[in-house]
């Protein structure tokens, strides 16, 4: 007869929910990534129309063109202001999403530990069980040899 682990359900069940937990914990990364790169890109921007403007300024340049600049600098740190909240907003359920992976592993992995422990036991059960069977059968035999 093979190997039934009685909690077999409840191991595949929390290994789903690990599953699930960490899905869910990817997503979470990503989406940190995602507005990681917007951050960057929208530094970038920044970098970009600060070099310009300064190009302006050696140059020439309108007071019109000089208050459009600060207009769009101005629009360019709010955005960036709202994008580094949203990130630390995201890195918050990110972090909490890791904790609840790590518990769902930790018990999936402490179910798992439970079957390959009974499964040891069941197997060494086997094991001592073909012993006898065996040991019988070779006394069975050296006693029939004996007489006949």
């Amino acid at each position: 007869m093979p190997f039934h682990f009685p909690l077999q359900t409840v191991l595949h069940y929390h290994e789903s929910l690990e599953h699930q937990q960490e899905l869910r914990l990817r997503a979470a990364n990503q989406q940190v990534a995602r507005v990681r790169r917007i951050i960057d890109h929208l530094g970038a921007r920044m970098q970009d129309l600060h070099d310009s403007r300064a190009r302006e300024l050696a140059t020439g340049t309108t007071a019109a063109e000089v208050r459009f600049h600060e207009l769009r600098k101005s629009a360019f740190e709010r955005q960036r202001h709202e994008l580094e909240c949203e990130l630390q907003r995201l890195q918050t359920l990110r972090d909490e999403q890791q904790k609840l992976f790590v518990e769902a592993r930790r018990r999936a992995e402490t179910l798992a530990g439970l079957s390959e422990a009974q499964r040891r036991a069941y197997e060494r059960r086997s094991d001592r069980r073909e012993q006898r069977r065996l040991d019988e059968a070779f006394l069975l035999r050296r006693t029939y040899l004996q007489r006949g």
